[in-house]
């Protein structure tokens, strides 16, 4: 992290001033800058950071609460100064998706890494077991969900002086999902053959709730419920046959939006040798003011007594442009697009508005401004005919899906509350 933050930063990178020289990353919170002010360049993205620091309290709460443990998924930020954070909040581990991003987890030294996906291609495989054979190298838990990609790992392990065996989690799935067995039968084979191997172990099982889109709430909860169902039927097959490793048993599911039914199921399973619920939310820090946004309310909305958890988690990450057209009376082009911001999910919400005559603190939008579409480099908002909006005014967008808006970003400003640069992060794409 010290190299990182010794690294130079100068006007090339988006959303610094365009005429900066360069500086030490470290120095970026020394600069005197504010977002409100036009020290920045624009279109911009910022961390609010005491909304981070109140998602993070949030689910230590939430995890002191229920005895649940995380392993937020780095995909979201892929930001070292975030995972930091998260680590330093007592996480079990930090989850990836892919070998780079194992790459760069271990860059930084974290000990433990989660992988939920397959891990296939034979430098892919190679990097998990290069780690295998370091005296000082992570440890590592990956998901298999098929006899073939078991043989991949298998086969890069062969003829390797391994330290010791790759941990191995199998991925339960559900019809009309994604990966993950959805033979009971098959899942059983294949855990026994894992349990004869002397390159991996199994550790546990593992799975991803939210694969269900486009189904209503009333749809897709019996399936969420019926795939962890079949996921503790499963672990009581491996345990009863003796099939997992010595240890604590790992029982891992739970994204960003229904980790509560995923602990509140996974909780009710014990053995003898010790359990451990894993959820691995990524976008908690984060947030949005969208789509988690409103799945937040339906989790308390399930589970009341989490509303005493206060406050709740707030979005953190917006992204500021410049009114740069009103076209026609009732649209106005704000300097924010595709390659700026998230609209996977829904399109970008207009929250914020600023010009210096209004004082220290923006205002705040309501609902006739609508951003209606976007191009690579500009943003439509509909707005009433007679809205008070000039060219040259600042417009701050709320985000639906962080993880789509991040990776636009190689770094963010973390600002207060009256928008003073107070630091940065990196990110990792």
């Amino acid at each position: 992290m010290q190299a990182l933050d010794a690294q130079p930063v100068d006007g090339t990178c988006k959303g610094l001033p365009p005429t900066l020289a360069p500086i030490a990353f470290r120095e970026i919170g020394q600069q005197g800058w504010n977002l409100l002010n036009q020290d920045l360049a624009f279109p911009v993205a910022v961390l609010k950071r005491s909304a981070v620091q109140n998602n993070r309290e949030w689910m230590k709460a939430f995890l002191r609460h229920t005895g649940a443990r995380i392993a937020p998924h780095v995909k979201t930020s892929m930001s070292p100064q975030l995972f930091q954070a998260q680590l330093e909040d007592g996480a079990w581990a930090l989850t990836a998706a892919t070998a780079n991003q194992v790459a760069v987890l271990r860059r930084f030294g974290v000990p433990r890494i989660l992988i939920a996906n397959q891990v296939l291609g034979r430098q892919n495989v190679a990097l998990l077991f290069d780690e295998l054979a370091r005296e000082e190298g992570a440890e590592l838990l990956v998901i298999v969900d098929s006899a073939s990609s078991l043989e991949a790992l298998l086969e890069g392990g062969r003829g390797r002086a391994l330290k010791r065996r790759l941990g191995v989690l199998l991925e339960v799935g559900a019809p009309g999902g994604r990966t993950g067995l959805r033979d009971a039968a098959e899942a059983c084979a294949l855990a026994q053959r894992i349990a004869g191997s002397d390159i991996v172990e199994l550790r546990g099982l593992e799975s991803y709730e939210s694969v269900f889109p486009g189904l209503p709430e009333e749809d897709k909860l019996p399936r969420i419920e019926r795939m962890l169902q079949a996921m503790l039927g499963l672990a009581s097959d491996c345990l009863a046959a003796g099939w997992f490793a010595a240890g604590e048993i790992v029982l891992s599911s739970g994204g960003s939006e229904y980790f509560d039914i995923v602990v509140k199921r996974l909780s009710e399973w014990r053995a003898l040798q010790g359990q451990v619920v894993v959820i691995r939310s990524g976008c908690y820090l984060a947030h949005d003011h969208l789509a988690y946004a409103r799945a937040f309310d339906r989790l308390l909305a399930r589970q009341p007594e989490l509303d005493g958890i206060a406050p709740h988690l707030a979005g953190a990450l917006e992204v500021w442009g410049i009114v740069q057209s009103r076209p026609e009376p009732g649209t106005f082009i704000v300097t924010v697009g595709k390659r700026d911001i998230s609209f996977d999910f829904e399109m970008p919400v207009a929250r914020l508005h600023y010009r210096p005559a209004f004082g220290a603190r923006p205002r705040a939008l309501d609902a006739q401004y609508r951003v209606t579409r976007l191009n690579d480099q500009h943003a439509f908002v509909q707005c009433d005919a007679q809205a008070d909006v000039q060219v040259g005014d600042l417009i701050g967008f709320g985000i639906s899906h962080p993880c789509t808006t991040f990776d636009k970003w190689q770094l963010i400003p973390v600002v207060d509350d009256v928008y003073d640069v107070r630091s940065a992060i990196r990110t990792f794409f």
